[in-house]
């Protein structure tokens, strides 16, 4: 009998904050949702460009130029992740953006027909020499 005395019994009209009861998790480990690299790449893509969009609209609003205000902004940019990351790393990303960028500007402007197009003269716009058919048989 001296059990049954000893078990407290809970206190009755007294909430769970009260009596320092910690609730009982009912998410399961199935019902949480595991992220990958590549959702979370595409969040800080998706972070990054809205940073940038606000940027374009504060630089617009200022006295200086848009072109300097982006300067500034890559300068710290570039100063931050050369105080974050290791010389090797910062080396790596710098000149794959910068490679990557040249070729994603080069496929664009080659896509224009009034880039490349302009019949009269020997060169296109880029200075490249254009390639002439020879229309003889051999």
């Amino acid at each position: 009998m001296s059990k049954e005395k000893d078990k407290k019994k809970p206190l009755k009209g007294k909430s769970s904050k009260k009596t320092n009861i910690v609730p009982f998790k009912t998410k399961s480990l199935k019902e949480q949702k595991i992220e990958t690299r590549n959702e979370i790449w595409e969040r800080i893509d998706i972070f990054a460009k809205n940073l940038v969009d606000a940027f374009k609209q504060k630089a617009a609003k200022e006295a200086l130029d848009k072109d300097e205000c982006f300067y500034i902004f890559y300068y710290r940019v570039m100063q931050s992740l050369m105080l974050e990351m290791s010389y090797p790393k910062f080396k790596y990303y710098t000149t794959f953006t910068k490679n990557q960028l040249l070729q994603h500007n080069k496929d664009f402007m080659n896509s224009l027909d009034e880039w490349t197009s302009n019949q009269a003269d020997e060169e296109d716009l880029f200075g490249r020499k254009k390639k002439i058919k020879d229309k003889t048989l051999h």
